[in-house]
């Protein structure tokens, strides 16, 4: 039924009465149907133009029908995700009834944080417009909002706060009807992290029933949908959080329900999203930051919340110095590492947590407040406090499979006071047990549970009980994946490739790598000499890259997509290439002040413009047809050494008895090359794109002054082996973008 399900969602969706599911999407149903019947995994490196989402959603959809399974699908992008909740879920659903005449339920589940608040939003909007206390109508508060809306230095719970893009937030949010979603993506207009939480709390915030809005509660109502819904379609972000937590945030949910299936689509963004979610800070900025927390929630004239305070500003001196003293020999821009047996919070790390459990008793009795600001404000600096007290105890002792390190860091702009402050960071390494434990592995649901329990679990607390568990069918996909990408999660299945119905588009396109001629050696290696090694200098790369950026848009008449590894590059394209333009074509970049998806509008619809971009740009950037003819980039996106990365190479090391120069290959090199063939990937989004690829990199030839390493090169090369033809020539090069160049004029004309 499964693949008959895939046929009746591809007929739908095409229109074409007798179309058939591509060659990739019949195997990637075959292999999810016989993991279900197993309760096994799948791992798959699905191109783009496979049409892996309905390759998810037909299985799932007979899943839940047939079987009463219920699936999270999990995505790395919210476009992704808009996109399977509003095309693809409903054309699958559709198919699904055509086939069982049963039609699934299918619901998204985003973070707590994503979804208004309306009592977060109105006791914002009371203390802008000083009416806390009076509760003034929605009308009447609404009115005295706009006008606020070109007041200059306005402030919210002491800092500064942007009234051109937030009132607006402010009264949409005032202002959303009850059958509305009132998700942050749905908001049309310009928002910050900032000013979103002035509309917005964490569910270690919110204060449940006992809330006056309560039956209009937005994260809320998402619950309630995703726990009727037989799919439920989330992101990474969501099950990172309970991978590298232990939090119950969907798998094991109590209010969710049972979950039998997860399917994982852009997996490989998964483990940065769990190293992410478990990084740990600890710093005086952190301290100093909840110490203004209490003045604003509790009332400093009262001489134990006044000592609290001094108590805080002085752990906080002792906290810098404490760290200032193990990072003494550090240099500017570098990081110190934590050795195994040292502790960075040894003198002040026992006082900082009973500091913070003072706070906490002293949040009691303003958490039982009839005033619901300051029982509001208790909740979110108390939430605050239990992560603050599990920082400290992830930087203070060393875990296996966690990198810990000091670094110095810069305020934000806007901050008061800019004087740099030293950090302690933690951050999980290995994140393979995390998920086997955490995702993978599913707690059974009983059929009654305490209700303290529950609430202890959803709140992170350690719960000693006996918990019986069943396995999860997991199916990862994704364009690209790395090699032994089943090891890296805890997944017991190897990569499989499935193929791609864009191979003649890669074979009608052209790969670019610059040969230098014997004049430009001179200008990337000034003093070389054959039979010698050259240095690779990237402000001498610069410059040459910007001449060739300029060569390369200019015989292709402009519809380029221009990326870089690093901003002072971008930038420095982006000026060229807007000289060289004379009002030919239009130049976006990412420093125009606008979104990624601004940005990209722009650019897409324009069709001879180009778009500058770092590796933001890499990934998730799509423009079909002639828009995108080229894509060039400037070098090898490696990233820079790194504590995280450092620490995964040397548990390689440790796990493959290998030397450093190998084991670099497994993180830096393999992470590099993903990012490389995702950009390389901008260039074919559908069967009929063609064009070139150019990566501006002299590195990736064998001959010249420098090149990568044996090893590194093969990697990096075969990264880029969907192409077939590649030249090595300038000449060349020009000549096919002249070509296309022109046949697209003379199409257009």
């Amino acid at each position: 039924m499964m693949q008959q399900t895939l046929t009746e969602t591809v007929r739908l969706a095409t229109g074409i009465p007798d179309a058939l599911g591509r060659p990739g999407q019949v195997a990637l149903v075959d292999h999810i149907e016989e993991a279900i019947s197993t309760t096994g995994h799948v791992v798959g490196a699905c191109p783009t133009g496979v049409g892996k989402s309905f390759s998810l959603l037909a299985p799932a959809m007979i899943a839940a029908a047939e079987h009463g399974q219920r699936t999270v699908i999990s995505t790395e992008s919210l476009a992704l995700l808009s996109q399977i909740l509003l095309k693809d879920a409903p054309v699958a659903a559709a198919a699904c009834e055509k086939v069982t005449g049963t039609k699934p339920k299918v619901a998204v589940l985003k973070g707590f944080s994503n979804y208004v608040c309306s009592q977060s939003a109105r006791d914002s909007a009371e203390a802008l417009t000083d009416t806390v206390g009076m509760r003034p109508s929605l009308p009447s508060l609404r009115s005295k909002l706009k006008r606020l809306a070109n007041q200059k230095n306005l402030f919210l719970d002491g800092r500064p706060f942007d009234p051109v893009a937030g009132v607006p937030l402010l009264l949409w949010a005032l202002s959303l009807p009850a059958d509305q979603a009132g998700d942050k993506q749905s908001y049309q207009g310009n928002t910050t992290p900032e000013l979103w939480d002035a509309v917005s709390v964490g569910p270690s915030e919110c204060i449940g029933d006992t809330c006056p809005v309560f039956d209009l509660c937005k994260p809320r109502a998402a619950r309630t949908k995703a726990a009727e819904a037989d799919i439920v379609v989330t992101n990474h972000s969501m099950l990172a959080v309970q991978a590298a937590k232990g939090v119950p945030v969907i798998i094991g949910n109590k209010t969710l329900g049972e979950f039998h299936i997860i399917m994982i689509d852009e997996a490989h963004a998964l483990p940065a999203n769990v190293r992410s979610a478990g990084a740990s800070e600890v710093s005086a900025a952190a301290v100093m930051s909840l110490t203004r927390s209490i003045s604003r929630t509790l009332d400093e004239s009262e001489p134990a919340v006044g000592r609290l305070i001094k108590e805080g500003n002085a752990l906080a001196i002792e906290l810098e110095d404490e760290l200032a003293e193990m990072a003494r020999y550090t240099k500017a821009g570098e990081v110190c590492k934590i050795k195994e047996d040292a502790d960075p919070l040894d003198t002040c790390g026992d006082m900082l947590i009973a500091w913070s459990r003072s706070i906490k008793s002293a949040l009691e009795g303003a958490a039982k407040s009839k005033n619901i600001q300051a029982r509001l404000k208790a909740k979110r600096l108390s939430g605050r406090l239990d992560a603050f007290i599990g920082a400290v105890g992830q930087v203070k002792l060393h875990r296996i499979g966690t990198a810990r390190w000091i670094e110095q860091k810069t305020p934000p702009a806007n901050a008061k006071v800019q004087t740099p402050y030293w950090c302690a960071n933690a951050s999980p390494v290995n994140i393979s047990g995390l998920l086997q434990t955490n995702l993978w592995t599913a707690p059974a649901m009983p059929d009654e549970e305490d209700e303290t329990v529950q609430a202890m679990k959803e709140a992170g607390g350690s719960v000693d009980e006996e918990t019986e568990t069943y396995p999860m069918t997991v199916i990862a996909v994704s364009a690209t994946l790395p090699s032994r990408f089943g090891y890296q999660v805890g997944l017991t299945a190897e990569n499989v490739a499935y193929p791609s119905p864009f191979d003649k588009a890669y074979d009608d396109s052209l790969l670019y790598i610059p040969k230098l001629t014997p004049e430009e050696i001179p200008e990337m290696f000034p003093g070389w000499r054959p039979g010698t090694k050259g240095k690779f200098n990237g402000a001498l790369h610069q410059a040459w890259a910007t001449k060739k950026n300029v060569e390369l848009v200019e015989a292709n008449a402009g519809s380029a997509l221009i990326l870089s590894a690093n901003s002072t590059a971008g930038k420095a394209y982006a000026a060229a290439l807007r000289r060289a333009a004379k009002g030919r074509w239009n130049v976006y970049s990412q420093w125009d002040g606008l979104s990624t998806q601004q940005l990209t509008n722009l650019w897409r619809d324009d069709v001879k413009s180009v778009l500058v971009g770092t590796k933001s740009f890499m990934t998730g950037v799509d423009a079909k047809g002639r828009t995108c003819s080229l894509v060039t980039i400037d070098r090898i996106p490696r990233a820079a050494g790194n504590p995280v990365d450092d620490a995964r190479v040397e548990a390689i090391m440790d796990a493959l008895q290998i030397g450093k120069w190998a084991a670099d290959t497994y993180v830096y090199v393999s992470d590099a090359a993903l990012l490389l063939e995702q950009a390389l990937g901008r260039l074919i989004r559908s069967v009929s794109d063609f064009g070139m690829a150019a990566i501006l990199d002299p590195r990736m030839l064998k001959t010249g002054p420098v090149s990568y390493p044996e090893p590194t090169w093969k990697v990096y090369k075969d990264a880029a082996g969907r192409f077939s033809k590649v030249t090595t020539s300038q000449a060349a090069a020009e000549e096919y973008l002249h070509k296309i160049s022109a046949e697209a004029f003379a199409l257009a004309s």
